[in-house]
């Protein structure tokens, strides 16, 4: 795995004569192995010093203090005097809570001033217990010194010994066949708090509220095909209970609230309005990795709940239906490549509204199959056939990432959209539409 470092300064460790930051990368072996911000300090033709912030473990025990690693060395050939501070400061910032500051010891028998020969580097350790309200995915912000942030999952259940074991052991591994053995050992987390690469039913969001991710994919897009309008959906889920331990896969730690909100737009009205607005509230249990393997199978996720959808009408226009409703997925390959995923959503309807005869243009299935990778292209498609004649539908989406094609600082992909047949709507469910392409711009997929 590749990593980049990034230059800053760190002032609070630096010498006196060490100003006037000159970047400049040593110990190459060993930064290729962590995710390093290094700071470099000199005077022209004085000794230049390095002080880099090792990431700490991906997964780390709450029994186990939250430990910052600092790799100091000297970088020319004259010898170098640095002075180490006896605390490091960082925040802690999870879930709802807000930023809370930390204060980190410097590890016993270190002296306040390290005497460095050219070429020479040493690693300090600082450690603080965990705050008691820090839960589940926390990210790390240094405070006084730059360095880019670290993402952390904390684990407070029953495995969290096995996991600050199984973190010790990859860290002294020598070769990446050793990393994956012990990774394999203890098992990945589940749940969106670590949820591996290519989640089996979204994109896992990464944002300051942790309950809070993607759930179906979000864009807006428009087409042109004997009138002009525009598609776009809106979709999140909620965690409710946080679970001490990530892999849990008991029902109150794996209950989900999720909302998806899909509206066709008709843009070639004069004063164009929302032809349909679906709303869709959903409850329900999720694990992407039920720890089911197989050799047919990479990973196998279930979800199983119900969902509501209406689109808010009164009188003949109103449409609304309960749905009951399982979805096992099962996903092949490689995951962090090019890989299948094959999931067909099982459901029935309690109830309707002006619509008793939608089975015969939806049926009982939508059938999702995507082909792609997580940071490369992906062809979704869903795919309904209708208890009679030939009703039914294709819906294709293809995403690109946008980084690829304009650079990394851009968020979001190109999405481009192909339907046909019955049902983009709640309000034409048993009228079928001119086939439809567009294309526009998507957040998550």
């Amino acid at each position: 795995m590749r990593f980049h470092a990034s230059l800053a300064r760190l002032a609070p460790n630096t010498s006196p004569q060490s100003h006037h930051a000159i970047p400049r990368i040593s110990c190459a072996s060993l930064l290729s192995t962590f995710v390093a911000v290094a700071a470099f300090a000199s005077f022209p033709g004085e000794a230049r010093a390095t002080v880099a912030m090792l990431q700490p473990a991906r997964v780390a025990a709450a029994n186990e203090p939250l430990q910052i690693t600092l790799l100091y060395s000297a970088d020319d050939a004259t010898a170098l005097t640095i002075t180490v501070p006896p605390t490091i400061r960082v925040t802690v910032n999870g879930a709802e809570q807000s930023p809370q500051p930390l204060d980190l010891q410097r590890e016993p028998g270190v002296p306040d001033t390290l005497h460095l020969r050219p070429g020479q580097f040493r690693k300090v350790r600082f450690s603080a217990p965990w705050p008691q309200s820090a839960r589940g995915e926390v990210r790390i912000d240094p405070v006084g010194f730059d360095a880019s942030p670290a993402l952390v999952a904390i684990n407070r259940g029953p495995q969290q010994d096995a996991v600050a074991q199984a973190e010790q052991a990859e860290s002294q591994a020598s070769t990446p066949a050793q990393a994956a053995e012990t990774a394999a050992a203890v098992g990945g987390p589940t749940g969106d708090a670590m949820s591996p690469p290519g989640d089996s039913l979204s994109t896992t969001g990464r944002g300051v509220l942790s309950h809070v991710s993607y759930y179906e994919p979000m864009y807006f897009a428009a087409g042109h095909n004997g009138d002009t309008n525009a598609r776009l959906q809106l979709s999140f889920k909620y965690r409710i209970l946080m679970p001490d331990d990530l892999r849990s896969k008991a029902f109150l730690d794996n209950l989900y609230f999720a909302y998806t909100q899909t509206s066709i737009w008709d843009l070639s009205a004069d004063s164009r309005p929302f032809r349909d607005t679906t709303y869709s509230p959903q409850l329900f249990y999720y694990v992407p990795d039920t720890g089911w393997h197989s050799p047919f199978f990479t990973r196998m996720g279930f979800a199983a709940g119900i969902a509501h959808e209406s689109n808010g009408k009164a009188g003949t226009d109103s449409r609304s239906i309960n749905m009951p409703f399982i979805r096992p997925t099962w996903e092949f390959g490689d995951l962090t490549g090019n890989h299948l995923t094959v999931s067909p959503k099982i459901y029935y309807y309690l109830g309707t509204s002006n619509n008793p005869d939608i089975a015969d243009y939806r049926g009982y299935v939508d059938l999702l199959v995507k082909y792609g990778s997580p940071d490369g292209w992906q062809l979704a498609t869903t795919l309904r056939k209708g208890t009679k004649h030939w009703y039914g539908s294709i819906d294709s989406q293809f995403t690109y990432p946008l980084a690829r094609l304009l650079g990394s600082k851009w968020g979001g992909y190109i999405w481009v959209g192909y339907f046909n047949g019955y049902g983009e709507d709640l309000l034409d469910y048993n009228n079928r539409q001119h086939w439809m392409a567009r294309i526009g711009y998507s957040i998550a997929r």
